[in-house]
């Protein structure tokens, strides 16, 4: 077998890393987020909710089913401080881990799918756009992610499910980038301005509003932000300029948490990032998980060495 023969498999290998690890960093980050939710789980989804029940059952979304729905039609479960929602965040909390811990992580996800989408897509009342991203990468998860690539045919499978996933991440940066440059606010540094002073809570490195004085640093944040997502699909086309984009892109990210205190969107799309394009950082997992390894034992060849009697002439031995 040639050089370029044995190669190949390992290379692919190495590629599918990410689509590996992505349900296993996906399960951690909902899991940790619906823990974040839950105290305000029973103001949101509960009995005695924040808002009427027939007005949130109003904006169920046509297809498929909301928790608000769901949990009309079920009798009231009061132990201690819980109630009947509880339940169903302590199974998505569970999902969660198993997709983490789990080997194989098809049913969890399709478990986790089903429940996100009750959560948080059958109603858009408590939803925003990292929703939608979180159930994408769900999907992606069950069809594609999870399992280890030994075979052509699944490999080929995975290589396919690879080739989606960073084909989606494409669209989404580059018409959010497309829709930021048609119009002039991202340009002048004013939506970045508005959106580093939005009231969100959890922001570590807050904007004091006395640094609108320095509105060149706004211009400059403003047009990187849309040239960073409209030039997104070089990462395709031109392999030299994807650490710049992606590690542009997780920089931005990281400014997102920081100074905006969008901690769960931040964290999403950097593993987004590093599972869709290899990214070197993904393999400080590696040592942990170990996914892609086989456990056939390797053929042992014996080293040929030279006799002791490596004189010119000297007799060799078998």
């Amino acid at each position: 077998m040639s050089k370029h023969q044995t190669s190949t498999p390992n290379r692919s290998k190495k590629s599918l890393l990410g689509l590996y690890l992505l349900p296993k960093g996906l399960g951690a980050i909902l899991a940790l987020e619906l823990l974040w939710l839950w105290p305000d789980l029973a103001a949101l989804y509960g009995h005695i909710a924040l808002l009427d029940p027939v007005l949130i059952q109003a904006q169920d979304e046509p297809l498929g089913y909301s928790l608000h729905h769901i949990i009309q039609y079920l009798p009231h479960i009061k132990i201690g401080p819980w109630e009947t929602i509880h339940l169903f965040g302590a199974g998505y909390i569970l999902l969660g881990i198993l997709l983490f811990l789990g080997k194989r992580s098809k049913l969890p996800a399709l478990g986790l799918l089903l429940l996100h989408h009750c959560f948080f897509i059958g109603n858009y009342s408590w939803s925003y756009g990292v929703d939608y991203l979180a159930q994408t990468g769900l999907f992606f998860s069950v069809l594609f992610g999870g399992t280890a690539v030994r075979k052509l045919k699944r490999r080929q499978w995975s290589q396919w499910g690879h080739s989606l996933f960073r084909l989606q991440l494409t669209v989404v940066y580059f018409f959010g980038g497309l829709g930021k440059a048609s119009g002039a606010t991202w340009w002048n540094g004013e939506a970045i301005w508005k959106a580093v002073q939005q009231p969100f809570s959890g922001a570590l490195l807050p904007i004091p509003v006395s640094a609108y004085q320095l509105e060149p640093l706004w211009i400059i944040l403003g047009c990187s932000t849309v040239m960073l997502e409209l030039v997104y699909p070089l990462v395709w086309f031109k392999k030299s300029s994807r650490p710049f984009v992606i590690n542009g892109i997780i920089f931005m990210h990281i400014g997102i948490a920081l100074c905006m205190g969008l901690w769960y969107f931040a964290i999403l799309m950097i593993w987004y990032n590093l599972c869709a394009w290899n990214h070197p950082l993904l393999h400080i997992a590696k040592p942990i998980i170990k996914p892609l390894e086989s456990s056939k034992p390797k053929l042992q060849v014996p080293i040929a060495t030279e006799t002791i009697n490596t004189r010119k002439g000297g007799h060799r031995s078998f």
